[in-house]
């Protein structure tokens, strides 16, 4: 019997309408996530100030360092293991994680003197993390008590009530956010409104929870199954923390709080492409992949078909930002933040390059091989050092050009490790990039050339005509939706 065989055409359509069905779900959601976060940006914006979002991304920057330095990979082992629905699995982990919690916050509160001392070197403002951080590391200690039926939703790819949990978290989020920043603006309202998204996740969590309830338990042999697969995603992650984070602790000692904070806004809509495809990798592409782990060629092809519109979507989201930044920065924002469109632009580059690795870093999780995924890391963190040469040659250009040739070391590396298809792997990234570059560099040179000011009509049709793989893309998504229905039905006896 071939390995095609071990498979039902009723199987093979279940996964395909799977993978369409919960691809659709997270392009809601997360369509819905960034209207919901380009609206409440707008709002901050004109409330609040530069410097506010040049401290809350170091804040940031902090605590997701101190989550991801201790992150024991929870989730991916319950998504992953075979036990991953058994009660005392689930409660050794939900007791994990809560300690983690209670750790990450004491962490915090001993950061906050050492980071104030270092950042109020480039700008005295940054005096105010040593209150910020014991007050923003309350985050993590909610978050530790999280229900790990968050995880469970994922492992079943039930992905509309996960959306419903993030969205409804996020609106709350924002309400308390605009809210407070209304009657005290101050950078206060942004610590305010993290507490608020830790704190109703935490609660939706637990009434959504399709497992068994959560509570402190401690099961020996589940817990060394945790630690055994999750030592390396520790390991991972810490890198991947320095990796993903560097650009703004090395920023932040070399600029201001105010060109920090434009800079990060930048970097918000930027990585608009980022969090598409890392969406895609871990809600629908790693599930997915996880039930082939026994078969490595499989598992492979399956994920070169699920990166195809990975690739697509995430590139169609970068060129039409890079396009558009510069109109959309402009148009919407004040002065103080129009360098902020230039600045999206050439973070474009860097965040393609992030696309292709990050839309292939599931398959050694898959197989059982986080170490490999931790070198991955580990090579993108030290080519990191490329962005500071950069940045004396080229200023934030140079930096950011750094930056993505770390993503593409990374890359190389990964397909070095694939047990089969490392040549289609690295053609397809080719045919994609070339795709990619041909298609945007010479329409964002002809949008260079068009004076925003003078010609704002000009310039909005041709960002408009500039965003025609974004159609392409919801067409192709659309199409495939109502194609695996149509299969689906077919398949019923």
């Amino acid at each position: 019997m071939t390995i095609e065989s071990k498979n039902s055409p009723e199987e093979k359509g279940s996964s395909r309408s799977l993978a369409v069905r919960g691809s659709m779900w997270t392009m809601f959601g997360y369509g819905g996530s960034q209207v919901l976060r380009l609206g409440s940006n707008l709002i901050l914006a004109r409330l609040l100030f530069p410097e506010a979002f040049g401290l809350m991304a170091l804040v940031n920057v902090f605590m997701h360092g101190l989550q991801m330095f201790s992150d024991v990979g929870l989730g991916p082992s319950i998504i992953q293991n075979r036990r991953g629905r058994e009660t005392s699995f689930l409660r050794t982990a939900w007791t994990v994680q809560v300690f983690r919690g209670l750790i990450l916050w004491l962490a915090s509160c001993a950061l906050a003197l050492p980071a104030a001392a270092f950042f109020s070197v480039s700008d005295p403002m940054a005096e105010n993390l040593a209150v910020m951080l014991p007050v923003a590391g309350l985050t993590a200690l909610i978050a530790g008590f999280t229900s790990t039926g968050v995880f469970l939703l994922n492992r079943d790819m039930a992905l509309g009530r996960l959306t419903g949990l993030e969205m409804v978290s996020q609106v709350v989020s924002i309400g308390v956010m605009i809210g407070w920043a209304l009657v005290y603006p101050s950078v206060w309202a942004l610590v305010a409104g993290g507490l608020a998204f830790s704190f109703t996740r935490m609660v939706l969590s637990h009434f959504w929870n399709p497992g068994p309830g959560d509570w402190f338990a401690w099961d020996r042999s589940c817990a060394g199954e945790l630690f055994k697969f999750g030592k390396w995603i520790f390991l991972s992650t810490l890198v991947t923390f320095l990796a993903t984070n560097l650009d703004r602790l090395m920023l932040g000692r070399l600029l201001s709080m105010a060109e920090l904070g434009v800079y990060s806004i930048g970097m918000t809509f930027a990585r608009v492409a980022i969090h598409t495809s890392s969406k895609l990798s871990t809600l629908v592409i790693f599930p997915l992949l996880s039930r082939l782990q026994d078969e490595p060629d499989r598992l492979v092809n399956a994920c070169l078909k699920a990166r195809r519109p990975v690739l697509w979507i995430s590139g169609a989201v970068c060129a039409g930002f890079a396009m558009g930044a510069p109109l959309f920065f402009e148009t919407l924002y004040d002065q103080r933040y129009h360098e902020a469109g230039r600045i999206s632009q050439w973070l474009a580059l860097y965040t393609w390059t992030h696309v292709l690795v990050s839309s292939m870093d599931r398959i050694p999780l898959s197989l059982g091989r986080p170490r490999v995924l931790f070198t991955a890391n580990l090579i993108t963190t030290c080519c990191m050092a490329l962005a500071l040469p950069g940045y004396m040659f080229m200023g934030l250009p140079g930096f950011i050009m750094g930056m993505a040739l770390s993503n593409v070391a990374a890359h190389i590396y990964l397909l070095s490790t694939l047990p089969v298809g490392r040549h289609r792997m690295a053609l397809q990234t080719i045919v994609f990039t070339s795709g990619l570059l041909g298609y945007s560099l010479p329409l964002i040179i002809m949008l260079r050339s068009i004076d925003i000011q003078e010609s704002p009509l000009l310039h909005t049709l041709a960002v408009v005509m500039a965003a025609g793989p974004l159609v392409l893309a919801g067409a192709w998504f659309a199409w495939k939706a109502v194609r695996s229905k149509g299969e689906k039905e077919n398949l019923k006896p």
